[in-house]
């Protein structure tokens, strides 16, 4: 007798040595795998060739019986420096990029100048208009962070689907970081010229 378990739900099962490596079907979940043969990996039912020792599968060893991981450790002897270079690269390869450098240096000036005639408009009372104007700045301010972060000429829609996780945290502190500082300096100049006054 044999005993093995079914690779997708885990039920146990024993077939007798004339039935071993035959199709099985797992009466629990409906799945069709191999029953275990000699020549099929225990874990995973995969068929083995004759004399190997790892499934390459699933990574089970039949000589000690238990599934290896792999593990990638590169050493590559590169001053920490260049590590750290390559660090920022991978999260903004636009740092190093000329021509992004200068979309995002167009984008900030563009940005001001729409703060600016958005500043000009809420001073006319006309509200609505100066905050999307300002609202408008913001947008073409995260598009230029966008080209930073993204390395290439990206909508900011587009941009903002192909980020990682670390690359959407930057973006966040790097959108919305100078925008609550310029606030809180405003706060702040406010309250000093209201208490000279």
């Amino acid at each position: 007798m044999i005993e093995f378990k079914c690779p997708h739900c885990g039920k146990g099962y024993s077939v007798d040595d004339d039935d071993a490596g035959r199709m099985f079907e797992c009466s629990g979940c409906g799945n069709i795998f191999h029953s275990p043969s000699p020549q099929a990996c225990p874990n995973c039912q995969h068929l083995l060739e004759p004399g190997v020792i790892v499934c390459v599968k699933c990574g089970f060893n039949l000589k000690t019986k238990q599934r290896m991981e792999t593990v990638i450790h590169i050493d590559d002897g590169a001053p920490i420096w260049m590590k750290f270079l390559r660090y920022i690269n991978d999260i903004m390869p636009g740092i190093f990029s000329p021509l992004m450098i200068l979309c995002f240096i167009t984008c900030i000036g563009l940005a001001i100048l729409l703060v600016f005639l958005g500043l000009m408009m809420l001073s006319l009372g006309v509200f609505l208009t100066g905050i999307a104007i300002c609202s408008a700045a913001l947008m073409v301010y995260a598009q230029g962070v966008a080209f930073l972060l993204a390395g290439e000429f990206q909508l900011l829609k587009s941009a903002l689907a192909d980020f990682t996780g670390r690359q959407m945290w930057i973006f966040i502190l790097m959108v919305f970081g100078p925008c609550g500082l310029i606030l809180a300096a405003m706060f702040i100049i406010g309250r000093h010229i209201n208490h000279i006054q």
